[in-house]
């Protein structure tokens, strides 16, 4: 109903099993009757129209004129709501007793979807792993499929740039609570103040363990750095291990360029394959995006005008979607495909069958280097001789790579000034970082779904890092970076046990670098840069096989890397790239 009145009930107490009340604020349509009902839960303030409207992607009036209440609520120990708040796991009761609640209101008819991005979406799916009744779909946006590996850590690396940045805001947003609680809390806020001034500053912190803030406002922190395993504390709130439990249709929403993207995509496809002949119900959004920056333009490149959220309209298409699983009198849902992805490159949106999708041949690419050793290396289809030399470089954790664009978070433009494709030719230049290129392609190349590189690599040290970034060669020497990723040597098969390395030997790495869909252009080349460092997206490796969280500087040491390029022990690229001839694909309007 186009002009459907509205009542909003604002600072309505929702209470808990444990006797804690959650705050929320509630638009419904006056009308008499009873409606499905979308609920989003948010650490961000339930009162910040960016962080609940623009972020999370339904306006809460088109939502109410479509026949829905809207229901967004402070999570437990944020903002309105009482209680502490351990971020995670209070989240799937929390979740269940909001929704019985809910589903309990004279206004609503007992069907209920969630929705939201990243933490929002988090709340989605600790509550569905739970089954309450009344859930019926979800739509999680940007999110991790485990909080140890595709949140905090990646490959063992902690995820620096995001998880301080993120644990500071959450840190200053409680400061700010007990001070309105009458505690003295200036001292911690000052320095929060001070770290946030000067973030880049705050990244070289060291011992990250120390930070007197954190320690006091966000106790969290401190679990985060002293599990670094993938271990018992972890478990218990992990979605990948859970995908059989969960039983709703989902619609997974992701950008290239989000670090939550392999989280999003490991979810779609862990939840289509454990519902079996439901997995139709899982769809999948993928754009050239950010995290929270989902525009049509991002680094250095412009994608196209219909490449950004806004052009799809995410209110619209998420009321679709929930409109076929609470609506009994909505239309039966078209045979559109379930996966919609854009392009880069061709700058297109198109459908798939699913991602990656099944006609994606992986192909790998041998790195094999100069002859002289001095110039860059090369990229190439068959695999190299027994005797084709190794390739060194000196890493000093004193002195890292920087951070050049990739799926960060760091401050700056919201926390997408950094973000996306962005020209390598600066870190190239570095002793430190190793490169390999193809010849300039003679077709167009069309990758489309996950990027791994494999090294077979020795150090001198007892632990260390590997880098790899995927890179776009254009005929004028810009160097675009496409998708990149770390492996920290202790976490080499696996990050649940840390496994140290004996230095001098050779081990085999394998960096994931997530997935994309690209075509390269006829004319450009593709490149591999090979590092140790990635700072201050990942914190850096001291090398000296210990305690991350207490490294400072008067620990850190040097290593010497080598790259094996032999048959024996070879290191190679390894693409999904997509047949020129096409296959099943539906290229679709946005």
């Amino acid at each position: 109903m186009a002009n459907e009145s509205v009542i909003v009930e604002r600072d309505v107490w929702v209470p808990m099993r444990d006797g804690v009340r959650l705050q929320a604020d509630i638009w419904r349509p006056a009308r008499a009757g009873q409606f499905p009902a979308l609920l989003q839960r948010t650490p961000y303030n339930r009162a910040d129209s960016f962080a609940v409207v623009v972020s999370a992607g339904i306006e809460p009036l088109r939502a109410v004129a479509a026949g829905y209440v809207v229901v967004i609520q402070d999570t437990r120990g944020r903002f309105g709501s009482e209680g502490d708040f351990t971020p995670f796991f209070d989240e799937g009761d929390d979740g269940v007793d909001t929704i019985e609640w809910l589903a309990a209101q004279p206004y609503c008819n007992g069907d209920i979807g969630m929705y939201g991005a990243s933490y929002y979406a988090a709340t989605q799916l600790l509550a569905a792993v739970r089954q309450p009744p009344a859930l019926k779909a979800i739509a999680p946006q940007a999110t991790a499929s485990d909080y140890h590996d595709t949140w905090t850590y990646y490959g063992g690396a902690l995820e620096l740039g995001f998880s301080l940045y993120w644990a500071l805001g959450l840190a200053a947003a409680e400061a700010a609570r007990r001070t309105a609680a009458g505690q003295d809390v200036a001292e911690l806020s000052a320095e929060i103040g001070r770290l946030l001034r000067d973030p880049w500053q705050m990244y070289s912190a060291r011992p990250l363990a120390d930070m007197a803030p954190l320690k006091s406002l966000l106790p969290a922190w401190g679990d985060w750095l002293s599990h670094p395993d993938r271990d018992d504390y972890w478990r218990p709130i992990s979605i990948a291990d859970r995908y059989d439990r969960i039983k709703v249709p989902a619609l997974h929403i992701a950008g290239w360029f989000d670090l939550f993207l392999r989280g999003t995509v490991a979810n779609y496809r862990g939840m289509s394959a454990a519902g079996g002949d439901a997995d139709t119900r899982q769809h999948l959004i993928i754009g050239p995006w950010a995290h929270a920056v989902p525009h049509d333009a991002l680094g250095e490149v412009y994608f196209a005008a219909d490449a950004a959220a806004a052009a799809l309209d995410m209110t619209a298409v998420q009321l679709d979607w929930f409109s076929s699983f609470l609506k009994a009198d909505a239309p039966a849902r078209s045979t559109e495909a379930p996966v919609k992805v854009f392009v880069m490159g061709s700058n297109r949106w198109r459908a798939e069958d699913s991602w990656p999708p099944k006609r994606a041949v992986t192909t790998r690419l041998y790195l094999v280097p100069a002859p002289d050793g001095a110039a860059p290396g090369s990229l190439r289809g068959a695999l190299p001789g027994d005797d084709e030399r190794a390739a060194e470089f000196v890493f000093d954790p004193a002195d890292p790579v920087p951070t050049a664009g990739g799926a960060t978070f760091l401050p700056g433009a919201y926390v997408g000034l950094h973000a996306g494709p962005r020209d390598q030719r600066t870190v190239e230049a570095r002793p430190d970082v190793l490169s390999y290129t193809t010849a300039p392609l003679e077709d167009d190349l069309e990758i489309g779904g996950a990027v791994n590189v494999v090294l077979h690599a020795r150090t001198s040290a007892t632990d260390t890092d590997w880098t790899a970034k995927l890179v776009e060669v254009h005929p004028d020497g810009r160097a675009l970076s496409i998708c990149d990723g770390i492996v920290r040597a202790r976490y080499r098969h696996g990050t649940s046990h840390a496994e140290p390395v004996t230095p001098g030997e050779c081990h085999e790495y394998r960096i994931d670098l997530g997935y994309t869909s690209i075509v390269i252009p006829a004319g450009h080349a593709v490149r591999v840069e090979i590092s140790s460092s990635n700072y201050p997206r990942f914190d850096v490796n001291p090398n000296h096989g210990g305690a991350m969280a207490t490294a400072t500087q008067r620990n850190l040491v040097k290593a010497r890397q080598t790259i094996q390029h032999a048959a024996s022990t070879p290191s190679y690229l390894e693409l999904q790239v997509l047949p020129a001839a096409g296959g099943p694909t539906r290229d679709t309007e946005a």
